[in-house]
């Protein structure tokens, strides 16, 4: 029967095309990847590990500044994500940069997408205006929230309640990197808001592999830290 028929060939279609979309997404972790790894903006220390802010010790860091050393690469991040956000959240009024890192990012999305701009400290500043949103944000605005990376998700929560507490409604994060890292997961999710990421740390560790960058040894332990990140190193 023609309707039957329709409807299942109409189902494959869907999932052909969603299947092309996942392996279009992937290609383009491995690719922005592969850039932030030829920009040695990967260290990775074993034996004298890094210490994050909420005190977890870390085999790896991402100096993701240094893309904004390099006018052609810098070009790229740019066009990257705006395209993530134009595509996700085409009913963005206004981006927000969370600071103080992802403040450059977020400006060059916006000046690209032409939309207001403002960024936002995870807590309030302690002299000043002591102000926590920097510029103008008006309530009942949708605001796309720019990110450099994504560890263990505190700032991005802090910064999303800030932003709801404006009164606006927050349409979802767009960060470069993420650690993939469960308690970041848990605390985008419980605020309701939509997580994308251009590439991301299982990204990372197949194109170092490719091109042999870290040694087995390293990529082992990268892969025991990321386990337990909150454990490791103790």
């Amino acid at each position: 029967m023609p309707i039957p028929f329709f409807s299942s060939t109409f189902a494959q279609i869907l999932q052909t095309n969603y299947l092309n979309t996942i392996l279009i997404i992937m290609e383009l972790e491995k690719i922005i990847a592969k850039k932030l790894l030829g920009l040695k903006a990967f260290r990775v220390q074993t034996l004298s590990p890094f210490t994050w802010a909420n005190g977890w010790k870390s085999p790896i860091y991402l100096d993701d500044r240094k893309i904004l050393s390099y006018p052609n690469v810098r070009n790229f991040f740019k066009l990257e994500l705006s395209h993530r956000v134009a595509e996700y959240f085409p009913d963005a009024d206004v981006i927000a940069g969370i600071a103080t890192n992802a403040i450059a990012h977020g400006v060059l999305v916006a000046e690209e997408l032409a939309l207001p701009f403002v960024y936002v400290h995870p807590m309030p500043k302690d002299h000043g205006l002591e102000n926590q949103v920097e510029g103008d944000l008006r309530p009942h605005q949708n605001v796309v929230i720019i990110e450099n990376q994504v560890n263990v998700g505190s700032n991005v929560q802090k910064v999303i309640e800030a932003v709801q507490s404006n009164g606006c409604n927050v349409l979802g994060v767009v960060t470069i990197f993420d650690y993939h890292l469960p308690s970041a997961v848990k605390r985008i999710n419980a605020a309701g808001v939509e997580f994308l990421s251009l590439t991301n740390f299982d990204a990372l560790i197949e194109q170092a592999k490719a091109i042999n960058l870290f040694s087995e040894e390293d990529i082992h332990i990268l892969h025991e830290w990321h386990k337990a990140p909150s454990q490791w190193g103790k």
